[in-house]
């Protein structure tokens, strides 16, 4: 795999923002990238409604979601950095590192998983995520285990 993240689906926001916000916001990169239709982010957004805030998977990182197939054009993830926390009422607030997915078939990320799971588990990655300061370094960054 050449890349994990292409630089048109990273993002880094410097706001405060709502859980709903935020996945609003990581849900648009999917959408610009054209790996969805806009009803797939409201269905992100209904099903942490529904579920409760089961997409914080860690301290500081959550991976935003829907059932596959729901609105959903092509397989991609995307990756936005919030440089404020966004609280979702989880143990795991508040959430600094947020990924988006989107799935044809479940199952159909788990290369790109595997390989998010080594950047995951670099020690101290989320301060190394919060301390980039562009696009380009973030990419540098996620990108460096995935060649």
């Amino acid at each position: 795999m050449a890349e994990l993240f292409r630089k048109e689906v990273l993002h880094i926001d410097t706001g405060q923002h709502s859980w709903q916000e935020a996945i609003r916001i990581t849900g648009n990169l999917m959408l610009k990238a054209g790996a969805i239709e806009e009803d797939y982010i409201q269905a992100m957004i209904n099903s942490v409604l529904d579920l409760g805030p089961y997409i914080v998977i860690a301290p500081q990182i959550a991976i935003a979601h829907a059932a596959a197939r729901t609105g959903v054009i092509k397989n991609d993830m995307v990756l936005s950095i919030f440089k404020e926390p966004v609280i979702f009422n989880s143990e795991n607030d508040p959430v600094h590192i947020m990924l988006g997915l989107c799935a044809l078939e479940p199952g159909s990320h788990l290369e790109q998983m595997t390989v998010l799971a080594e950047i995951l588990d670099i020690p101290d990655v989320v301060e190394k995520f919060l301390a980039c300061e562009t696009v380009c370094e973030l990419y540098d960054f996620v990108n460096q285990k995935s060649t």
